[in-house]
């Protein structure tokens, strides 16, 4: 909440930022869960499970901090982010009992209230100290790059995580993990880069962003709590390799800076 409440300071609510592509996004995102769901589960249940959770992510909420550090286009990211989370959690109820075998305990309402609060509390305040405290909003945005350094810690948190995971969950089975770690690295990519063709030329950034940073403490919530544990090496792999990506991108965006200056 933080991090997006720094992001969200210099957003400009207006009409104007909603684009064909962040349906295109959304559409992408769902469209494309379901597809790999149907495309492995003749060879192996598990691996289709996990591929549909890893692919249904919704947008990261660090996704505008890390197009702000590249000085893009927030608002662009911000609605993505506001859009995908919101429906994809509506529908995640009624995807999960339908692809999912057995019966899968699970409401709108369970998944959408911490989603909703998470994201309107920082957009609302952001927005309120804009227009109501414009001193102190001067202020804040100078404050602004401090996210990058929360977002350090939240990756710190999702690895160590992760790590403790592979140490004593039950990964017996290593073939699968295999299977697990090749289909989250081929849908990192994937996303990453049909963003940049969707984006075109003035949101190429921006969408590659949206789709392919991807909100996976969400999806590592729903494994656990709704699927199975194994499944939840699909979100942690992606986590791994997005943050690689996203580390790579920085590196590349400051090298460009310090080359203008």
């Amino acid at each position: 909440m933080v991090m997006l409440f720094f992001s969200f300071l210099d957003v400009r609510i207006e009409k104007s930022i909603i684009r064909k592509s962040h349906f295109v996004i959304l559409a992408t995102i769902i469209l494309a869960a379901v597809a790999i769901y149907y495309l492995l589960k003749p060879f192996n249940i598990v691996l289709a499970q996990t591929a549909f959770i890893t692919a249904i992510a919704p947008t990261a909420i660090a996704a505008p901090v890390i197009i702000s550090l590249k000085k893009g286009k927030v608002e662009f990211v911000a609605f993505s982010l506001l859009i995908n989370n919101v429906v994809i959690t509506l529908l995640i109820p009624f995807l999960l009992p339908a692809l999912m075998s057995g019966g899968v305990d699970i409401s709108v309402g369970k998944i959408l209230l911490p989603v909703l609060i998470t994201l309107f509390v920082p957009l609302i305040s952001s927005q309120a100290i804009k227009y109501f405290l414009p001193k102190v909003w001067n202020t804040l945005i100078g404050w602004k790059d401090v996210s990058f350094y929360i977002l350090i810690g939240a990756v710190y948190i999702a690895i160590s995580d992760a790590s403790q995971y592979f140490r004593s969950g039950p990964t017996g089975n290593a073939e699968i993990v295999f299977y697990i770690a090749l289909s989250s690295a081929v849908l990192c990519v994937g996303f990453f880069t049909l963003g940049w063709f969707i984006g075109g030329k003035e949101f190429a950034a921006e969408a590659s962003q949206s789709l392919g940073q991807k909100n996976n403490a969400f999806t590592i919530w729903i494994s656990l709590s709704f699927v199975g544990p194994l499944t939840v090496l699909g979100p942690v792999f992606y986590v791994l390799y997005q943050n690689i990506y996203i580390s790579w991108e920085l590196y590349r965006h400051s090298n460009k800076s310090v080359g203008t200056e």
